[in-house]
């Protein structure tokens, strides 16, 4: 496999990466809970009367859009690592730096591309 990560990298990287979609996947479930009975927004006579909770959910749902980008990059790392590619870019083949993949190791592009 070329990238020059031997195999007790790629068990470290399967690590990382299998805790962190399990993170990932406890923060979406918590965010897209159904609100408890009672809390629903209700929108009374005075200007503002649930705006602070619509705007929370709205916040919680945005975080949630951007839990599921990063899951889905996870889960793609994880089937290069099963496919032998992790640590090769998606778009260009060239190799990911190894500081790259050790700070970010859902990284399926090179810096590069990533911009």
């Amino acid at each position: 496999m070329s990238g020059g990560h031997g195999v007790a990298d790629q068990a470290a990287a399967q690590r990382a990466l299998e805790a962190r979609r399990a993170e990932i996947e406890d923060r979406i479930a918590s965010l897209t809970k159904a609100p408890e009975r009672g809390s629903g927004i209700s929108f009374g006579k005075r200007v503002g009367d649930g705006t602070t909770e619509a705007v929370s959910r709205l916040s919680d749902v945005a975080v949630a859009d951007s839990l599921q980008a990063s899951l889905r990059r996870v889960n793609r790392a994880l089937t290069k690592l099963d496919d032998g590619s992790y640590g090769i870019c998606d778009v260009c083949g060239e190799s990911i730096a190894p500081a790259r993949l050790e700070a970010v190791p859902e990284s399926v592009v090179c810096v590069a591309h990533a911009r």
